[in-house]
């Protein structure tokens, strides 16, 4: 990556160097993974590098203020659906024009991964594909020098790697990420179970005995819900009625006390 970076720069040198009127199109098909480019083009030569939007680099601080949406810049990564014919036509894809009439000059920088993996003989880092059209052998993906530091950085028990480069097996791999975890043993992470599951014995019992059995099914026991006590229906009036014991030889007087309660 830091190779490309150099004929990046040096190209983008000798382009925009010339004239203001020189200006340089990154032609970026992905929304996401030139942010190194953006960043290091930016310090290099003290301009700002226009996209479309900023939106998806507001929570970037680092990067955000390396980019513009301001056209008036000579280093362009703003994208159309027709940028390819936009650019065949010597205008960029944002549509910006000198103030006073004077043409651009435009150069196209295309940062590729698969295209230079097609070529069958080794090539430079930069290739020269039209009159003013170049290619960028760029790598989307981090180097083991980022991988290094971000791996120091959250200290991981343990690293898998998702592909597996030519030329080398998985176990070489691990051996690699190994120092980088954070013991020097591979710690397999273990599992520990919630509970045990009992097997219900085949007995007839009681209904109460076969409850007990039910519920002793898990370890830990059930919890046993909250039953809410009914008030006696003599509860629910505000007022207690006065009673009066009376003598076992006063019947009379008995029930209508008794008859006056259940009216209540």
């Amino acid at each position: 990556r830091e190779e490309c970076l150099r004929g990046i720069l040096e190209l983008v040198r000798s382009w925009i160097t010339r004239s203001p009127y020189h200006v340089v199109w990154l032609n970026c098909k992905a929304a996401y993974g030139y942010e190194y480019l953006f960043t290091n083009l930016s310090e290099e030569f003290g301009v700002q590098v226009h996209v479309n939007k900023l939106d998806m680099f507001r929570n970037m601080p680092d990067i955000l203020h390396h980019l513009t949406t301001d056209r008036g810049t000579q280093i362009h990564a703003c994208r159309h659906p027709k940028a390819e014919e936009y650019f065949h036509w010597n205008k960029l894809p944002c549509g910006i024009t000198s103030k006073n009439r004077i043409p651009l000059h435009i150069i196209s920088i295309k940062p590729s991964t698969m295209w230079f993996g097609e070529r069958t003989r080794k090539t430079n880092v930069i290739v020269r594909t039209g009159e003013s059209s170049y290619r960028a052998c760029f790598s989307f993906h981090s180097s083991y020098s980022e991988i290094k530091d971000f791996l120091s950085y959250i200290s991981p028990v343990n690293v898998y790697p998702n592909v597996i480069p030519l030329g080398t097996t998985l176990e070489k791999v691990k051996e690699i990420l190994k120092p980088l975890c954070r013991s020097s043993q591979n710690i397999e992470p273990k599992y520990k179970p919630l509970g045990k599951l009992k097997r219900a014995r085949i007995i007839h019992l009681d209904s109460e005995e076969e409850e007990e059995d039910d519920d002793d099914l898990f370890d830990d026991p059930l919890p046993v819900p909250l039953r809410h006590k009914v008030p006696n229906q003599q509860t629910l009036h505000s007022e207690v009625l006065p009673m009066t014991a009376l003598p076992q030889d006063q019947p009379e007087k008995q029930t209508e006390s008794t008859e006056c309660f259940k009216a209540e």
